[in-house]
């Protein structure tokens, strides 16, 4: 059997299904057709939901055909990354820990995933427990390899999610970010994801790595699908304790008013001054700079503390959160636990109470001079890595202790923030950078997101399926 084309957009495929060109049980065949031709070799998926997807993609068809057309998800395939409540499954988080478990509900974004009318094709490898760095090779699930070149690295811990929409398996796809866990597989897989204002989609029912900056965001081929996603999943959720009680805005609706008069900001220092990068990464992130003052924006260079000032931040607050969610479970599952992601967890057995502290003051601060830029600036920009995607082979267990985590600040600030394909390195692997925005004006940054996309036209180039 041969390996039917990618899908299209999630935006060319809604138009389509909705002015009746397109069939949602045609498009989640061509899908399914691909998880079976590609998977074996991808590992983009723990669990393919074949019967289920299919019986809801009729389910589409029919509502649609009656007139009671629920949106552009209607009927459109999507993934979930395996951290959300499932009614139906377990949710591992990959993890022998978790083989077994049942929530026995649905977690807030699958609920309104299903009220869209989306079509869930299943869910989605992660690096055990969420905790990023290299892949896992001992938790319960292979890794994900990456679509562009096997050998390299997805990136995580949304790996899954990165690899499922980079080899069209789905056409969009849910993940969580807690230290760049969305935008780190999306920037090395060549895809958009978006981490949005913490508190803008409801985290009820997903498995965090931490309390206080993990999110839950939409991983798509571009920042428009981003928005189709996070449409049907931004909102206030009782259940979750730091959700944001704000308006959900039209993500779609000034997608193409352009940028003129807007003001960037562009924190090169990052990628320049504090770490020392491959050429290639400076010369894509540059041109997103120079691509958007061409659309009109006025960019400028702005600076914050050292990258490793926000480092040292997240690298004691991570662990030491995710140890605190783990401490029970470690001492009486020890072995269930895979070795690297049970030795990432137990350094925050190390931290002290005054080291998370100071760490949360310094946090503070740090904050407090983001939003100073954003007194001045409508969009930030930098980079989304900080070196060409790794080989598979490297499993240094603890890469963050070497190389610093750049998604890492907009985490501490809770700022939105999306990575978007910004070129290519010489080896052909995706070159990512990072648009941020304001707090919760997703709509702005996907806007900027969006115009780079299209003026870039970086976006036609897509994996080969001959791996």
């Amino acid at each position: 059997m041969s390996t039917p084309p990618p899908p299209p957009t999630i935006a060319d495929a809604a138009a389509a299904i909705k002015a009746g060109d397109l069939s949602p049980v045609a498009l989640t065949e061509q899908v399914l057709r691909r998880i079976e031709a590609l998977d074996g070799t991808l590992h983009a998926y723990h669990r393919v939901f074949t019967d289920a997807a299919r019986e809801a993609a009729a389910r589409a068809e029919r509502e649609i055909a009656a007139g009671n057309y629920r949106g552009p998800l209607h009927g459109i395939p999507i993934a979930v990354k395996d951290v959300f409540y499932m009614e139906n499954n377990p949710t591992t988080s990959n993890s022998r820990v978790m083989l077994n478990w049942q929530a026995g509900e649905d977690a807030t974004v699958i609920s309104r995933l299903k009220q869209a009318g989306a079509v869930l094709m299943g869910q989605l490898n992660t690096f055990e427990f969420t905790f990023g760095g290299r892949p896992t090779f001992d938790a319960a699930f292979p890794p994900a390899l990456n679509p562009w070149n096997i050998e390299r690295v997805t990136g995580g811990s949304s790996s899954g999610s990165g690899a499922a929409v980079a080899a069209g398996l789905c056409l969009g796809a849910l993940g969580s970010d807690a230290g760049g866990s969305i935008r780190t597989p999306a920037a090395f897989c060549g895809i958009a994801g978006l981490k949005p204002t913490m508190g803008r989609v409801g985290a009820y029912g997903d498995m965090p790595l931490t309390y206080s900056f993990d999110c839950v965001g939409p991983m798509a081929w571009n920042a428009e699908d981003c928005a189709l996603i996070l449409q049907a999943i931004a909102g206030y959720d009782e259940r979750d304790p730091t959700s944001g009680d704000v308006p959900v805005d039209d993500y779609s609706a000034t997608l193409k008013n352009g940028l003129e008069g807007l003001k960037i900001g562009l924190i090169r220092h990052f990628y320049t001054g504090d770490w020392q990068v491959p050429g290639s990464i400076v010369t894509a992130v540059d041109g997103v700079a120079e691509t958007l003052s061409g659309l009109g924006a006025t960019v400028k260079e702005v600076s914050v503390s050292p990258l490793m000032d926000w480092h040292a931040v997240g690298r004691i607050l991570l662990p030491a959160e995710a140890y605190a969610i783990h401490e029970d479970r470690l001492r009486d599952q020890w072995d269930d636990y895979g070795s690297l992601a049970r030795g990432r967890m137990m350094l925050g057995a190390t931290i002290r109470a005054a080291d998370y502290i100071q760490a949360q003051r310094r946090r503070t601060e740090l904050m407090a001079e983001m939003d100073a830029v954003f007194e001045d600036c409508d969009i930030v920009v930098t980079t989304a890595t900080l070196s060409d995607t790794a080989p598979l082979s490297d499993k240094n267990p603890f890469p963050s202790l070497e190389t610093p985590m750049i998604q890492m600040p907009f985490n501490l600030t809770l700022h939105p923030a999306i990575a978007v394909r910004a070129g290519f390195a010489h080896d052909g692997m995706p070159i990512g950078a990072q648009i941020a925005g304001r707090h919760w004006d997703e709509v702005t940054t996907l806007r900027a997101a969006h115009a780079f996309e299209q003026a870039a036209g970086l976006l036609d180039r897509r994996p080969a399926d001959n791996f």
